[in-house]
């Protein structure tokens, strides 16, 4: 595998917290600011960077709080789905220059979507990996679900468990990602940390807290409606299957939605980096100012 181009490391300071992000590219460059997915880091988006840069782009990656080099919420907070939304909204009043495109991959994707729909005039192109609009509460199930999340939230943590080797921690994650160790290697770089001779996450660990609440479907379908603009789905061949049958009863959630397949599984951007530059290149010609 190649050496890539080192990114520069940026720090975006909060009123509550910092948040990590690297960026790669020239700064006066048209800006793609990208969202990775939950338990990812801005390492998600270090194989498609270059060859976008190599486009005329610059990429901004975030680390959403809590995950990568960003800082962890303080104690006593947690991670519900919206406090996210609201980082986003922060991170876009502080940029130089508004983004030219909005790129999410999975929970990166879905929040891109609902910050388009809350604030449209500030996404003129919208790109989505794997993603098709939030999660969402059954009818019937908001109490269940509400009871199960605050147990999570009360379930004792255990001592902070440290690795002697990398390598299991990187198969790990390359089975459950299903892709290359290389990929997993490139992610866990930013996730752990060695220390005394032993490897610790630095991810929070209330990041497994399960969700207390959930929008119902009329409620994500009125946010995301507020995007009437044309956007991109992109989907992996071999990604969750969930997905593809979420969009056939998604589609009129969104104003103008392309789909595009590409190969690949859940993480087809990394895996399958010029099909899904070519793919990107393609959506943006067709948005006014996209380049």
């Amino acid at each position: 595998m190649a050496t890539l181009p080192a990114a520069e490391a940026i720090t975006l300071k909060l009123d509550d917290l910092t948040l990590a992000a690297q960026r790669w590219g020239e700064p006066d460059a048209p800006l793609i600011l990208a969202l990775h997915g939950w338990l990812d880091n801005s390492e998600s988006f270090a194989p498609l960077a270059p060859a976008l840069v190599e486009q005329g782009y610059q990429v901004l990656a975030l680390d959403w709080a809590g995950h990568g080099l960003s800082e962890h919420r303080p104690p006593g907070n947690h991670y519900p789905f919206l406090e996210y939304l609201y980082d986003l909204h922060r991170v876009m009043a502080m940029l130089p220059s508004p983004p030219c495109c909005l790129l999410g991959h999975s929970m990166g994707g879905i929040l891109a979507q609902l910050y388009a729909g809350l604030y449209p005039d500030e996404v003129p192109a919208l790109v989505a990996i794997e993603a098709v609009g939030p999660l969402v509460c059954e009818t019937g199930k908001a109490a269940e679900r509400l009871r199960f999340g605050f147990l999570s939230r009360q379930k004792p943590q255990g001592p902070i468990q440290g690795y002697d080797k990398l390598a299991p921690l990187v198969a790990a994650r390359a089975r459950s990602g299903s892709f290359d160790e290389r990929f997993a290697r490139m992610l866990l770089s930013r996730n752990l940390e060695f220390r005394g001779r032993r490897w610790y996450w630095r991810s929070d660990p209330r990041l497994r807290e399960r969700s207390a609440w959930m929008m119902t479907a009329s409620q994500a379908q009125d946010y995301l409606a507020g995007y009437r603009h044309s956007s991109l789905v992109v989907l992996g061949e071999h990604g969750y299957p969930q997905l593809k049958s979420a969009l056939e009863e998604r589609q009129d959630w969104f104003f103008d939605v392309r789909i595009e397949r590409i190969p690949g599984g859940h993480h087809c951007h990394m895996e399958s980096v010029p099909q899904m530059v070519q793919t990107l290149l393609n959506y943006m010609s067709r948005i006014p100012n996209g380049s």
